[in-house]
């Protein structure tokens, strides 16, 4: 099974790569070892000291020091700034009318947008190149989608996911996407073919996920491809390598790679709390400061916070187990794409935090990532086999916990593990077509049994999947009590009735595991990508203060957009991130343009 997690389908939907592969390298330590290391992580106090337990917070918690509600509301040491840089330390001053922070694919539109409107743009970035991981763009219409026939996105299935944000995300911007996401995919489209690649969106998922009674979802996610980067879902570099050459084009500079952003300057003052943010100061390769002046404004697009510790045990704990726990202590390596268990430390938010801006109002911040369930049972496909956890008993709706697939393991198992069992009923799909997720919409996406059930033998051989040829053998393989075999029992019988008197999973989607051979994997590992969240910001991606006021001239977009997504990101809108990404960082390069 191989999809890409943040943004949508990858390249085979229901069953042709196990996403095990896809994540090798990226293992997450388990929940107690990653929480014990959080012992370190309590606050300073506001004079950025603790108490007497010891000279700083890891002294404290090494003496036996407990948080409580004083400390965990006083400042924390990553909102104490960094010595302010002085003036005899920066060796340059390069000036603009606005100055991005970051080359991924929010930077990077808003760079293009303001470009376009005859602003002069810098554009700084961390990393050494464009910055992109995934590849799919969601719009809920384009030209695109209407010469494909594809009709526009609901509204209302959209409030259904704000519904499922428990109403803690900002109900503007997501408006505003869903309001002007046509217009800024057809301005993407333009640029893209205009290069020399081809549009397609991602085949959908089985249609039993398109029906009128299906509980899930939209079609919509974008991407390009040629002969030299074929399938859709994961050429997000294609979109990322262009726009940065068509900046460098329409502002006649070129983009400064390797300039890490350290401090914001605000009211003329490195860190200053008070007036307008007049520009950004940042270290560049050879250990030197470059001071970045935007009259207009700075917009920061600087990636996520998850490699910071402090950062992660105050605004998103629930997380913390999924992040590699090296990641918080190796150097930063701003050049990481589709990496599992951290990417960034943090740098905007902090910077951001010194000049007084205030912290998104949903609590915890949101995670793209988290659980992920065995074998063949990825994303928002529907499983129609039998999934138990380590007692042997069923414990989800196989289909219906698809949607919060990221936590349904770890929350709801025993051990966080949980089996998937399934068999060639499976592979014949009783109806149920499986399909190549990465050829794009309108072509011949469709796979035979046989094509399937080849694609589960090399996972059988690096001992992925347990293969038998009978319940008994597979049970015991995969370590599960034999009460397991009742529990499979129970479930046929079910399924031969058309009844799930357990979860009431819908009677098409139930497949008797009853032809041999067997399958089973067991799932006791987890992903992360990203945390999304941050500053306060309005539906301008403005960054606002405390009192939800506008700070002059400071922006930001990207993964950094306080109030966007909440608990946990959706799965139900595959290419939503980059789509929002695209939509409000378009808008808010013109925004700046016209009003700053």
């Amino acid at each position: 099974m191989y999809f890409d997690p943040n943004e949508g389908v990858g390249a085979v939907a229901r069953g042709a790569m196990s996403r095990r592969n896809f994540l090798a390298g990226a293992a997450v330590a388990a929940t107690g070892a990653a929480m014990a290391g959080l012992a370190g992580c309590a606050p300073a106090a506001e004079d950025g000291k603790v108490g007497a337990a010891g000279d700083t917070a890891d002294g404290a918690a090494a003496a036996g020091g407990a948080m409580d509600a004083d400390s965990y509301f006083a400042k924390w040491s990553f909102e104490i700034p960094d010595e302010a840089i002085a003036d005899d330390q920066i060796a340059e001053t390069i000036e603009a009318d606005i100055v991005v922070v970051g080359a991924g694919t929010g930077g990077l539109t808003v760079a293009n947008a303001a470009a376009e409107e005859g602003a002069k743009v810098v554009l700084i970035s961390a990393s050494s190149k464009p910055i992109s991981r995934g590849g799919s763009n969601h719009a809920v219409y384009s030209k695109y989608m209407e010469a494909m026939g594809i009709p526009r996105n609901d509204a209302m299935f959209f409030e259904k996911e704000l519904q499922a944000n428990g109403a803690r995300v900002d109900t503007r911007k997501w408006y505003k996407y869903y309001n002007n996401s046509e217009a800024v995919m057809n301005w993407l489209i333009d640029i893209m073919e205009a290069a020399g690649y081809t549009t397609g969106i991602e085949t959908p998922l089985p249609t039993f996920n398109n029906e009128e009674d299906s509980i899930y979802y939209v079609i919509g996610a974008h991407g390009w491809y040629d002969d030299e980067h074929p399938g859709m879902g994961m050429n997000q570099p294609l979109v990322v390598n262009e726009l940065a050459r068509r900046f460098e084009e329409l502002s006649g500079t070129t983009i400064y790679y390797k300039n890490i952003a350290r401090q914001l300057v605000r009211g003329d003052v490195p860190n200053g709390t008070e007036g307008r943010v007049t520009a950004v100061i940042a270290e560049r390769e050879d250990g030197t400061y470059a001071k970045y002046v935007g009259s207009k404004a700075v917009v920061l697009a600087t990636g996520d916070f998850s490699t910071n510790r402090q950062m992660m045990a105050k605004y998103a704990p629930q997380a913390v187990a999924y992040i590699t726990p090296d990641q918080f202590d190796a150097p930063v390596d701003y050049d990481k794409e589709l990496f599992y268990g951290g990417l960034y430390p943090g740098d905007g938010q902090k910077m951001g935090l010194w000049c007084g801006a205030a912290w998104q109002k949903a609590w915890p911040a949101c995670p793209n990532g988290g659980g992920v369930k065995a074998g063949p049972m990825d994303g928002v496909i529907p499983f129609t086999g039998c999934a138990v956890n380590r007692e042997g008993k069923r414990y989800c709706n196989e289909y219906g916990a698809l949607g919060n697939m990221p936590f349904t393991t770890q929350m709801g198992c025993p051990g966080g593990v949980s089996y998937a069992i399934w068999d060639m009923n499976y592979a014949e799909q009783y109806g149920l077509p499986w399909i190549n997720g990465s050829v794009p919409y309108g072509q011949d996406a469709s796979m035979t049994p046989e094509e399937v059930v080849a694609s589960w033998e090399p996972m059988v051989e690096n001992g992925m999947f347990v293969k038998a040829d009978t319940l008994e053998d597979l049970v015991a393989q995969l370590g599960l009590p034999e009460t397991t075999l009742d529990e499979i029992a129970a479930y046929n019988a079910d399924c031969e009735a058309g009844v799930d008197t357990q979860f009431h999973k819908n009677p098409k989607l139930m497949t008797p595991v009853a032809k041999a051979p067997f399958y089973g994997a067991a799932s006791d590992t987890s992903f992360f990508l990203t945390i999304l969240g941050g500053l306060r910001t309005d539906d301008e991606m403005r960054v606002c203060d405390e009192d939800d006021n506008p700070i002059e001239g400071l922006y930001n977009v990207g993964s950094m957009i306080g109030d966007m997504f909440y608990a946990q990101y959706t799965y139900m809108i595959p290419g939503f991130t980059y789509g929002a990404n695209l939509t409000l960082s378009y808008l808010a390069g013109k925004f700046i343009v016209e009003n700053e």
